[in-house]
Formats: structure tokens, sequence, C-alpha cells
């Protein structure tokens, strides 16, 4: 398949388009040990925001970016979309997963806001009127089929992950986020000089998704055995890692040593 790719987008399989914002690493996890092998200190270290375009008789955006590149996805869209967007699909109501929602669909107004539909506090993040969607809910794109799953480990009582049948790709959200280095944008994980590692998905885990400290490390172990067997994906696009495309179940299993550090780092008080 020829790549087909921009400054800030790239297609990871046919009709499906990967945008990422690089914004900040916010920890200070190097300070006072060990660089690991995959960090460059001379590079800026980022978490991604990552939205993903479905382009079909029928089009998706999942996600939107933050405000700060509201720019950046609406030249995206406009790039990438001969015929315009049918759904803006936001995955929980965080500013980084729903942010540009207003402004989709000012410029796309035949777009219909597609929402979860768990929890009781729709009118208060404007999502009454959309269409709310969860587990057992689907959308035919025409070659594509994207399916809604309520998320095991969300951020937000409004919160959902997504599946697309044909490319066999799970999107996660925030679940499985890792940070990458500037080198390291709009690559594939296998594309990365160093391969993945657990510590950095601990960075993102244990720092960004702090209540990761207060789970029951067990538990959490059956569930992600539970996730590896329910979706065994050919590939996992996170919200906020790269995409991964190789080893996929080792991938996700790797979050239950994740969350064995998480849980020792936080006991002995080592979370920034």
């Amino acid at each position: 398949m020829a790549v087909q790719r921009s400054d800030d987008s790239r297609e990871i399989a046919p009709g499906v388009h990967w945008v990422q914002e690089n914004g900040p690493d916010r920890s200070d996890f190097v300070a006072g040990g060990p660089l690991p092998e995959w960090y460059d200190p001379e590079q800026s270290l980022h978490i991604a925001q990552n939205a993903y375009v479905i382009d079909d008789e029928r089009s998706l955006l999942f996600d939107t970016l933050s405000p700060a590149s509201t720019d950046c996805v609406l030249e995206a869209t406009d790039r990438l979309l001969d015929d315009g967007l049918d759904y803006v699909v936001v995955s929980h109501p965080d500013v980084p997963h729903a942010g540009n929602a207003p402004a989709l669909l000012r410029e796309y107004p035949e777009a219909e806001l597609v929402a979860p539909r768990y929890g009781d506090t729709h009118e208060l993040y404007h999502l009454e009127d959309a269409l709310q969607v969860g587990a057992g809910d689907s959308l035919d794109l025409g070659e594509h089929t994207v399916a809604f799953h309520e998320a095991t480990f969300p951020d937000a009582s409004l919160h959902m992950w997504m599946t697309e049948e044909k490319t066999d790709t799970f999107f996660p959200v925030d679940w499985l986020g890792y940070p990458h280095m500037e080198r390291e944008s709009l690559l594939f994980a296998d594309e990365f000089d160093a391969p993945l590692t657990v510590d950095r998905l601990v960075q993102f885990h244990g720092r960004v998704l702090f209540w990761f400290q207060y789970l029951d490390v067990p538990k959490l172990g059956r569930e992600v055995d539970r996730l590896v067997e329910e979706f065994d994906p050919a590939m996992v696009a996170p919200a906020h890692g790269n995409p991964v495309r190789e080893d996929t179940r080792e991938f996700m299993s790797m979050t239950k040593a994740t969350a064995e550090r998480v849980d020792e780092q936080g006991r002995v008080g080592t979370l920034g």
C-alpha cells in the first residue's frame, strides 16, 4: 500500500487516516534516574492527541483533537474527504477528544454528532441532541463498519471505545496511551528505533491517568486477559499513543505489568 502522509496525518489502512497533535508531556520521569534506551534528551517528548478519519460512502471522524489544533483538524478533514463529513464521533467530553466538535459541526452543518449513551450528564456537555450509542450499536459507512463498546477503563462517565470491522482496528481511547519522541511522530510503533517497553506505558498511565495507582491489580490483569480475547485486533489505534500493528495481543497485555509498576510506585510515593 502506498502511504499517504502529510505533516499531520497518515493513512494507516485503506480509507483510515490518523491525524496527530503533539501535546507536551507534563512529567519529570527522567529526573534523578537512568534514561531509558528510547529517550532522547535532545528531542521533545510528546503525549499525542489523535483523531481518526474514515473515508467511505459515509465518512466519520473519531475524536477531534484539542482547540489548539482546530486549524489542523479542519484542514485534514478538508484534504482527506471529497464529499464532506457525515459523523463527528466523540469518545468522551474531555477537551482533547471533543474540543473541536463545535468547529467541525459549523464547518460541516450536515454532519451528525455521535456521543456515548452512558452517564446522565449529557446536557452539561451539550450532548443531549447527539446520536447516543454504546455497546451493541454500529454505523455502516459502506465498506467500513464501526462498532461501539463500553470502555472498561474509562476517563469519564460518558466514555466509549470503538472498533472498525474491515481493518480489524481497535480504538481504545485513553487506555494504552504512551509518550513518543519528536522523531517518532506519525510512525507506527514497529517503526521506532527501540521497541515499546512497559516504562512507556507507566509514563502515561501512572501520571496522565493517575487513578491507575488505585486499581485492584489482579482484577485488572483478569480484565486485560478478557479484553485481549474479546478484541484480538490486527491494529490498536489509541487516542494518546502511536498505532500498533504488530504483536497487538502482547501490547495490550503489557498493561498488566504497567499496573503492577504504577501500584508499586504509588505506594512508595514516586509518582510525580
